[in-house]
């Protein structure tokens, strides 16, 4: 990802009670720069995203919405829209779109791509296979934009479905499967969780479980 100027170290959240969706209109002097803020890397790492991850795969965007400061951790899409999210918030700077990442694991041989509906599963998996290759994956950013991605998965001989455990989530598998060659889908070995970002704060929240009880035995 590339990244741009400079950190803000300010945080006011849009909305307290819960997060809103923004329209891509409401955004205005948009700033993009590394993720480093604090307060950003603290709110991944709460849902399982260590900060090296998260600062190679995102970028921090300070923006205002009418008339107020805030920012939140960015995901770009390959048309420059870019995905956003913060505590408290949840929006899209527009274009509206997949993001594609390309990784030369060096066998290049487009064989295989994994889908991801949102850029918070792509960062989960990457944690869970820490260390380990990862073929080419796309995310969707919204099972809305399935239909821009059919012709990137058209390409591969085989699609790997990391979507959501529910109704969206299996009729986006469903039409996925119909249209394209080989498919798997793996939202089976993550249920019952509803997606594979809580399957993995489930997993973390075991092993501290485990950890804490080795210190009390041992202490």
């Amino acid at each position: 990802m590339k990244r741009i100027g400079e950190c803000c170290p300010v945080f006011v959240p849009v909305t307290p009670q819960r997060k809103t969706e923004a329209e891509a209109p409401a955004f205005e002097n948009l700033r993009i720069s590394p993720l480093r803020n604090t307060v950003l890397l603290q709110y991944l790492a709460k849902r399982g995203i260590p900060a090296d991850i998260a600062s190679e795969e995102c970028v921090e965007v300070h923006y205002s919405i009418r008339g107020r400061e805030n920012f939140s951790v960015g995901f770009r899409s390959r048309s420059g829209g870019i995905e956003l999210r913060n505590p408290y918030f949840k929006g899209a700077v527009s274009p509206k779109d997949i993001t594609c990442i390309r990784r030369d694991n060096g066998n290049r041989g487009n064989d295989t791509v994994l889908v991801f509906e949102g850029f918070m599963d792509y960062l989960s998996y990457l944690t869970l296979k820490r260390g380990f290759p990862i073929p080419d994956c796309v995310v969707l950013n919204s099972t809305s934009n399935l239909p821009k991605a059919m012709d990137v998965l058209k390409s591969y001989s085989h699609v790997r479905c990391f979507l959501d455990n529910d109704r969206t989530g299996r009729n986006a598998t469903q039409e996925i499967i119909r249209q394209c060659g080989k498919v798997s889908d793996m939202a089976v070995h993550y249920m019952p969780h509803k997606d594979l970002n809580e399957f993995l704060m489930a997993r973390l929240s075991i092993a501290e479980g485990q950890r804490k009880r080795e210190e009390r035995k041992n202490g």
